[in-house]
Order: structure tokens, then C-alpha cells, then sequence
């Protein structure tokens, strides 16, 4: 609860004031037993019936009093719990957005969406009662203890002394459960990260037939979910009763031990009526106090997953004296000095160094695994080096704001992200304020213009989650839109063709050719028809770079460029000679 204040502290006004009203309505709502203990000994036993109605309305407006003040701390507290859950998630949000891809990469993406919503969720339903619950509970037994006290105190301490044994059992209960509740909270975690898993890969589960296989995991990630809530139940289940029996032995002694006092003439008949009537609100703060504590073993968990999160370290962050990158015409220099990086134990590049000039289109080839895609990353800082500098326009890029860095950046990927919304929105997400004919332009230079005008809605066409209902080809021209818009000094390339069909890579690398004229360019491919034009070709192979060149140079080398280049060229050439042969094959086409 401490680490929760920050998030409350805004409210705090409110929340004064729902506890004020709390405080208020909880004696009133304590009255109504007095009332009673005056009917039965008053009106009753002394032959007053003209105080009756008297009695009943004072009962009624004390009680009609408390349920409004009920009713507006209510409001009051449960509003505050709405936005205290917003401004956790938002925080949350803000954490994930801010942190590397290393942390990415060490956490699957469901498990966050469970710590952000589920446990978030969690954390706003148990706060809300503990506030409200502690305090309203605790004061609520306070009076009811000292008006019992009060009516007999002999009876009084008879009937509290076994409520003790009650937070020894509370100690005890704590002790078992908070770990159960927090493997409770990761098993779900599980659970959800299988599943958007699961919901992303659908195509690839259906096109192997794999559905039964991914069941049989789904059940399993559940079927340990519901071992550790077993686990828990049968903690709750043996700690509540404990309590309940606990709270009948003080209603025993109470009944036995007040009785016998009405019978030694020591107590009055209406006050053992009110007695009888306390007692059930001296127990349901009890019951509620141990409710509320097991609720709050869950918030426990929940709010350690909550905290794991915000109190990450950043493994990539400004340096307190970063400053703005700012890139003129014919400085956007990218420099490698001696760059070495590791995943981990895992070293992927060892001291690499290049420069590309502005303006220059730098390539970078390899077998997979070679560290282009790493290189790529670095640029915009994705990940920090290990060893050596990356600099650009003379900058060390860990001097320069991560913001300002990328703002003069844009990539175009192998994998084309597009979100869920309208191609206008997926086109100006770098540029919100670019105007219609600035996107148009952007789009008929990515060549996309014109399947843009074919689709249902034109501009305004929505197209699905990752842009599901348009081809490769046709979402990575509304990439290429994405990157003209933004207008960049540097453009990163990485496969931007290998995932089109056959008959887009023509028109999309038309489309790319025109996107990197006048820009500082780096893009890897398996393909030689992007990479042989290149002014700079980088060539790595276990994460070090082993030849560089253009593409003459590199032939009369006759090195692994050489080697990689006629594996290339030979499997095309076969590819065509297959394709020739299939169409050559083809029978006729009926035309009647």
C-alpha cells in the first residue's frame, strides 16, 4: 500500500473526504440497537406505548442519514478507484513504452498485458476496500467494542476475548498464502501470453495442423493455473472457517453468559436484546477485517508483478546531459568506431568499423545470423554497444536525446507493422499533421496510390489488425508511404522485399529506389538486385565485417561477397528455368 500512494496523493482530498463521510455514517448506522434496548425496557416493560412512534422515527432517520452518507462516500471513493486505475495503467504504459528491446525481448508480451490489466484491476478492487474496509471496519468494531463495554462491561470482555485468537490465525493465514497468490497471478500470466501466442501464430498452427498439439499446451498452461488456485482455495477454505467458528463461540458465550446475568438480576432483558443485536456488528467487522486481509495477500501479488515493471532498470536512457540531435543538409554521417555488442553472454559483433556518408546507400550482406539486423538496430539506439561508439553527424548517439535521434530516421521493415485504423492513419503516423496531398504524394511515390483508390473506402478504407485484409506487397507500400512522409535524413532497410509476392518486388523496389535517392541509406537483403548498386557494401559473417566495397571491387576479391553472389544468381537463373518449363507445359486455355 505504501509504494500506492504516489498514485493517490492527487486524490487525497477525496479520499479525506470519503473517510469523513464514513466515519460519519458508521455510529449511525451502529444506533438502531439502542433504539432496542429502549423499546423492550421502556415501551415494553414500563407500558409507554405513546414513545413508540417516537422510537421508530428516530430509527429511521438516523439509518435514512446513514445510507446517504454511505451513498456519496461511495461515489466518492469508487470514483477516486477509477482514476487511480487509470493513472497505473497510463504509468505502466509510459514504463513499457520507455524501455529497451532487451526488455522486450526477456518478456513475453502476454504476460505484460496480464500484469497491465489483470493485476492493475486487481490492485483497484482490493485498494478500494482496504481503504474503505480497514478503516470503516476497524472504527465500526471500535464503537460497537465500546458501547458492549459500556452496557455490561463484564459481558463485554467475555464476549471480545475470543475475537484475540482470530489475529493469530490472520498472522498464520499471511504467512501460507501470499506465495500461493503470487503463483496464482504468474500461472494466469501464463495463460495469457499462451494465448496471444497462440492468436498471432493462428496461420501458422493451421498450416501445419497443429491445433490439437497447441490445445493440449493451452490446457496445460490452464490445468496449472487452476492447480495453484486449488493451492490457495484450500488455504481461504480452512482459514474463514476457523474464523466463522470462532465468532459462534464468542455469540455462545455471549448468549450463556448474558442470560445468566438477566438471571441474577445483574442485566435488563432489553439490554441483552441489544446485546444480541451488537454482536452481529461486533463479528461482520471481523469477518470483513479477514475478508479484506485475504484480499489484500492477493493485492500483494498482484502489486509485486505491477512493481516488477516500474521499478526496472532501463537498460537504454538519455544521459542526464543529452542533448537535441539536430542534422543539416550533407551531415547525416553515420560513423561505427571499433562497435562491438552483446546479447547477454552472447557476443554478436566483435570491433566493427565503417562510416557511410550522407547520401550514401551503404549495404549490408551475410549469412543469417552475422549481425546485420544488429547493426541496423544500433543506428537509431535501439540497443546500446558494449564496446566502441556509434556516431551520427559527429554525435555519440548516447549523448544525443533517443527522440531527436529517431525523428530523423525511418524503416522500412521485412516484417510491415500496420495498426488496426484507416490507411490515412497508417500513412501519417510519423507525420499526424501531414495534410491529404502530402499523403497522396507520399502514397504515389511508394507507388501505392492507386490500390489505395481501388479499396472500398479509398483513403479511408480500414485494414485490419497488422493490415490483414491487404497483401504483402500493398502493406509494405504503405510502409514505403510511411517512411517518404516522414521525410528522413537516414532510412534503414532491412529485407524490405524478401516477404512480397514475385510480382510486387518489381514495383517495390521502383518505389524503394526513389524513397532512398538524396538519403544516408542502409539496408540489408538476400537479394543481389538492391544490393549490388550500393556505393558501400558491408560484408559480415559472425559478427565481423570481412570485406567491404562496392560490388566490382568485391567480384575481383572473389571472396564470400563473390561466393554469396553466384549461389544467388544460380538459384534465380534455376528458379526461371523452372518457371519457363512449368509455363511451356501449361495446357491451352479453353476459349470455347
Amino acid at each position: 500500500m505504501p509504494r500506492l500512494w504516489p498514485f493517490f496523493r492527487p486524490y487525497r482530498w477525496q479520499i479525506a473526504a470519503g473517510i469523513a463521510l464514513l466515519l460519519l455514517a458508521t455510529p449511525m448506522g451502529a444506533f438502531h440497537p439502542l433504539v432496542w434496548k429502549q423499546i423492550v425496557d421502556d415501551v415494553i416493560a414500563h407500558r409507554h406505548p405513546e414513545r413508540l412512534g417516537f422510537w421508530l422515527c428516530v430509527m429511521l432517520a438516523v439509518q435514512g442519514t446513514a445510507t446517504l452518507l454511505e451513498a456519496w462516500k461511495s461515489i466518492l471513493l469508487e470514483r477516486v478507484g477509477q482514476q487511480f486505475v487509470r493513472d497505473l495503467r497510463n504509468a505502466l504504459y509510459g514504463r513499457l513504452q520507455q524501455q529497451s528491446l532487451a526488455y522486450h525481448h526477456d518478456h513475453r508480451a502476454g504476460d505484460l498485458i496480464s500484469r497491465v490489466m489483470g493485476d492493475v484491476d486487481a490492485l483497484q478492487e482490493v485498494t478500494l476496500q482496504s481503504i474503505e474496509g480497514v478503516i470503516g471496519n476497524a472504527f465500526s468494531f471500535l464503537v460497537v467494542a465500546g458501547i458492549l463495554i459500556g452496557l455490561n462491561w463484564k459481558l463485554g470482555l467475555v464476549t471480545l476475548l475470543p475475537i484475540a485468537a482470530v489475529f493469530v490465525l490472520t498472522r498464520l493465514f499471511n504467512m501460507r498464502v501470499k506465495a500461493l497468490y503470487r503463483e496464482t497471478r504468474d500461472r494466469l500470466g501464463d495463460v495469457h501470453a499462451r494465448l496471444q501466442e497462440n492468436l498471432n501464430g493462428l496461420t501458422l498452427i493451421k498450416a501445419f495442423a497443429r491445433e490439437s498439439y497447441e490445445m493440449m499446451r493451452f490446457q496445460q498452461a490452464t490445468g496449472r493455473h487452476l492447480e495453484a488456485n486449488f493451492r490457495a482455495i484450500r488455504a481461504r477454505n480452512t482459514f474463514f472457517p476457523a474464523v466463522r467458528f470462532i465468532g459462534f463461540l464468542s455469540n455462545v458465550l455471549s448468549v450463556g453468559y448474558g442470560a445468566w446475568l438477566v438471571l441474577q438480576g445483574q442485566f435488563t432483558v432489553g439490554g441483552l436484546v441489544a446485546y444480541r443485536g451488537y454482536w452481529w456488528q461486533l463479528f461482520a467487522p471481523i469477518n470483513s477485517l479477514a475478508t479484506i486481509n485475504e484480499l489484500l495477500q492477493r493485492a500483494h501479488a498482484a502489486g509485486s508483478r505491477v512493481f516488477e515493471i516500474l521499478d526496472a532498470p532501463e537498460s537504454v536512457q538519455d544521459a542526464p546531459d543529452a542533448q537535441e540531435l539536430h542534422i543539416g543538409p550533407g551531415t547525416s554521417r553515420v560513423e561505427f568506431d571499433n562497435v562491438s555488442f552483446a546479447y547477454g553472454d552472447r557476443q554478436v559483433l566483435h570491433q566493427v568499423s565503417f562510416v557511410a556518408e550522407p547520401g550514401e546507400l551503404v549495404a549490408l550482406v551475410g549469412p543469417s545470423g552475422a549481425g546485420k539486423t544488429t547493426v541496423l538496430s544500433l543506428i537509431p539506439r535501439f540497443w546500446d554497444v558494449t564496446d566502441g561508439a556509434v556516431r551520427v553527424a559527429g554525435q555519440d548517439v548516447r549523448r544525443v536525446t533517443q527522440q531527436s535521434l529517431r525523428r530523423h530516421m525511418a524503416m522500412v521493415l521485412q516484417e510491415t507493422f500496420l495498426f488496426n485504423g484507416s490507411v490515412r492513419e497508417n500513412i501519417r503516423y510519423g507525420r499526424p499533421d501531414a495534410t491529404q496531398d502530402e499523403i497522396e504524394e507520399a502514397a504515389r511515390a511508394a507507388n501505392a496510390h492507386e490500390f489505395i483508390l481501388a479499396l472500398p473506402d479509398g483513403y479511408d478504407t480500414e485494414i485490419g489488425e497488422r493490415g490483414v485484409k491487404l497483401s504483402g506487397g500493398q502493406r509494405q507500400r504503405l510502409s514505403i508511404a510511411r517512411a517518404f512522409l516522414a521525410n528522413p535524413e537516414i532510412l534503414i532497410l532491412d529485407e524490405p522485399t524478401s516477404s512480397v509476392e514475385p510480382e510486387s518486388e518489381a514495383i517495390i523496389t521502383q518505389a524503394l529506389e526513389r524513397l532512398m535517392r538524396g538519403r544516408t541509406t542502409f539496408v540489408t537483403s538476400h537479394r543481389f538486385s538492391l544490393v549490388r548498386n550500393a556505393d558501400r557494401i558491408l560484408v559480415f559473417e559472425a559478427g565481423q565485417l570481412v570485406e567491404q566495397g562496392d560490388h566490382d571491387a568485391l567480384m575481383a576479391c572473389n571472396g564470400l561477397y563473390a561466393q554469396m553472389y553466384h549461389l544467388q544468381m544460380g538459384a534465380d537463373n534455376m528458379a526461371s528455368e523452372v518457371r519457363a518449363l512449368q509455363t511451356s507445359a501449361s495446357p491451352p486455355a479453353h476459349t470455347g
